[in-house]
């Protein structure tokens, strides 16, 4: 099976063609103002927590209370398809497998003024192990057509896309 990070699990939620461009290396996300708004209320916000714990090669936490097993993530809106959970899920899956007991994530999406909370159990397990292998079908297959949809005007990758 092959290794994935958190946000090729989003990616895999939000838009295939965009999982499939980001694994072979095409990556216009730093460009991007959006992606770089994101960037910066991650750095604004929760200012007294500890921020951006990598874990390995699976991604970066925005920031936890490993002593009560919670993970946070930091987003500036909500994606579509249920990738910011995926993505949560995924790092729990990864936490957990290596003896880090981690029970649940928090996203936290402060202009909203909103959190969902994800929990780890065996149903997110199952997910995680679907994801990965769905993950893997697309990446080792041809591009994945471009299909316009609402939210592709606000994505890095739309010009790649729709040129």
């Amino acid at each position: 099976m092959m290794e994935f990070t958190g946000k090729e699990l989003n990616y895999l939620h939000v838009c295939r063609r965009k999982l499939w461009l980001f694994r072979h290396g095409i990556r216009p996300e730093l460009e991007n103002n959006l992606v770089q708004l994101g960037m910066l209320l991650g750095e604004e916000t929760f200012t007294r927590q500890e921020k951006e714990i990598p874990i390995g090669e699976a991604g970066v936490l925005d920031w936890a209370d490993f002593k009560d097993g919670v993970i946070h993530e930091t987003k500036r809106g909500r994606a579509p398809g249920g990738g910011d959970e995926a993505q949560v899920r995924y790092y729990l899956a990864w936490l957990n497998s290596r003896g880090i007991q981690a029970h649940e994530a928090v996203i936290h999406y402060p202009r909203r003024r909103e959190t969902v909370v994800v929990p780890w159990d065996e149903a997110a397990e199952q997910m995680v192990k679907q994801d990965l292998a769905e993950c893997e079908e697309v990446v080792k297959g041809p591009v994945p057509i471009a299909v316009r949809r609402p939210f592709c005007k606000n994505c890095a990758y739309e010009e790649i896309c729709f040129a």
